[in-house]
């Protein structure tokens, strides 16, 4: 009587399934990109889907919102091409003054105080329109 020896299952060929990936480079356009065409290049770029792109979006508003508000610290840098600032304006009293333009005299109006964000692009971006 023969015995029966069990087979061990066919071993595919590995091959390293992980190609080279190239960079990624944008197409120049003429028109301003809209919102869901930054969100879809992202999302092709990276090989991820464009609701997880868009998840990163909200994130990071939500980030630079908390960062620039009164209880942070009013300074985001966005990835070393970007610095937001938060400038606070004092509030202006109700003056006199002259028009420039007639020469006669006026009362300017009294601005309440407020915040503004400023935006000031760094080296890194400046050398990357130049």
């Amino acid at each position: 009587m023969a015995t029966m020896t069990k087979k061990s299952p066919a071993k595919k060929a590995t091959k390293n399934t992980k190609t080279a990936k190239k960079a990624y480079k944008p197409t120049t356009t003429t028109k301003v990109r809209t919102r869901s065409q930054v969100i879809a290049d992202l999302a092709c770029a990276s090989d991820v889907k464009k609701g997880v792109v868009k998840e990163i979006f909200e994130n990071l508003t939500t980030m630079i919102g908390s960062d620039l508000s009164s209880r942070g610290p009013g300074t985001f840098s966005f990835m070393g091409l970007l610095k937001l600032k938060t400038v606070k304006k004092p509030a202006t009293k109700e003056r006199t003054g002259v028009n420039p333009f007639t020469g006669a005299t006026q009362v300017f109006k009294a601005k309440p105080a407020s915040k503004k964000v400023r935006a000031r692009s760094t080296k890194t971006l400046n050398s990357l329109v130049s």
